[in-house]
């Protein structure tokens, strides 16, 4: 888009903002945007504020900071991405209650660090309105054991499996205030919960605690009714179509994240080392379950995507044999790779089938890092960049070339 913006003449911002998916827009498969979509202006708006984005420079103030040794430049870029996944595609899971009130959860995806099982405890612990510390994730899920899940792909299990969550624990409170409403003698629908108990909404000491239904009440003269509380939740990908082979239509997306990423750049004109001052990274997320996690997820896309943009890359002999097969050669981000400041931003609007209005946020944080880091180089430097990795060589060559 910035080559676009440079034949035109225009700020990158401009041309971005003037083209941004918003409410009515329509996507290539012809999806319709809505407000519930998500919200790529914020993102763009909030991350060029923060490097304090005001256009390119001029050729002026880039030979005068050339003479330094040092150059600047800022870039932007913005993304969007939904799920890619078969139409059809469902999770589930189990929820049983223990005899001292606390609840265990089965489930089919696989938390590898990136935090989803946090995120499926405080979904249920907020339906069951009950402290997070009572419910238990089980780790290590086995086919053989655990309730199905597609796969830990796509960056769709806050939504997909959030759902699923939310789906199991209000099964499970249907089933409490079933058998609550026979102890209490009431109609189920006069009844609520809170506090680990179910009550009457309008006299609420007429109540029964969690741990005395989850095993099954036993009246005072030794009479059992009800049983283990043992609930489930599933959720599959609504309303999604295959793509019309003839124009490519259809409905491909079960929800969209977008997002934009701002950074500012020094480039070392002589060793044409490239160090990030400073990268901002804001994505819509709808409602962050867990800030923390959210935010670790961006730093680290972030980086994994500093390392495609800087570092990474295959080297291949003119037959075909790899030639740097091992991480000595192909390096990865480490430490002293990480930019001067990481900030990671989150925009909340709320998608309505989310589960409280959550969208993921797996991959997006990666995607863009490389094309944002070569818009900044294009503003320090007036050359624009085609292949990766934007090694030092790769951009100390472009600068000689240019000089020459």
């Amino acid at each position: 888009m910035d080559l676009v913006a440079q034949k035109l003449g225009m700020d990158p911002y401009e041309l971005r903002w003037k083209n941004l998916l918003r409410e009515g827009s329509l996507t290539l498969s012809g999806e319709r945007i809505t407000l519930n979509s998500g919200r790529p202006d914020h993102c763009l708006e909030a991350v060029a504020k923060e490097i304090g984005w005001t256009g390119y420079r001029s050729e002026a103030e880039r030979q005068a900071a050339r003479k330094t040794g040092k150059v600047r430049g800022k870039g932007l870029a913005c993304l969007q991405k939904a799920p890619a996944m078969p139409s059809n595609t469902s999770t589930s899971a189990i929820m049983q209650m223990d005899e001292d009130g606390n609840v265990r959860i089965m489930l089919g995806a696989v938390d590898m660090g990136q935090g989803a099982n946090t995120a499926m405890a405080q979904i249920a612990a907020e339906v069951l309105d009950m402290p997070m510390e009572k419910v238990k994730v089980a780790w290590d899920p086995d086919t053989d054991r655990h309730p199905y899940d597609w796969s830990t792909v796509a960056s769709k299990y806050t939504f997909m499996g959030g759902n699923a969550v939310k789906s199991c624990a209000h099964n499970m409170l249907h089933q409490m205030k079933e058998l609550a409403a026979q102890i209490l003698r009431c109609p189920a629908d006069d009844l609520t919960h809170g506090g680990e108990a179910i009550y009457h909404i309008q006299h609420a000491r007429r109540r029964v605690s969690y741990k005395d239904l989850a095993l099954g009440y036993v009246y005072e003269n030794g009479n059992g009714i009800g049983g283990p509380l043992i609930a489930r939740g599933v959720y599959m990908a609504d309303g999604l179509t295959y793509l019309n082979p003839d124009n490519g239509q259809g409905l491909p997306a079960l929800d969209w994240t977008f997002g934009a990423h701002g950074v500012e750049i020094e480039v070392d004109v002589e060793t044409g080392e490239v160090s990030i001052l400073k990268i901002a990274s804001a994505f819509d997320v709808g409602q962050a379950i867990n800030k923390k996690l959210v935010e670790g997820q961006i730093i680290g896309g972030v980086l994994q995507g500093i390392g495609s943009a800087l570092i990474e890359g295959f080297k291949f002999s003119p037959d075909g044999r790899m030639l740097n097969p091992s991480f000595t050669d192909n390096k990865i981000p480490t430490a002293k790779d990480i930019p001067v400041e990481i900030l990671p931003i989150c925009v909340e609007n709320p998608q309505p089938d989310g589960p409280f209005g959550a969208r993921g946020i797996g991959e997006h944080p990666m995607i863009s890092v490389p094309s944002v880091i070569a818009n900044a180089l294009y503003d320090a430097l007036d050359i624009n960049f085609f292949s990766l990795p934007l090694s030092s060589e790769t951009v100390a060559l472009a600068i000689a070339g240019r000089n020459n």
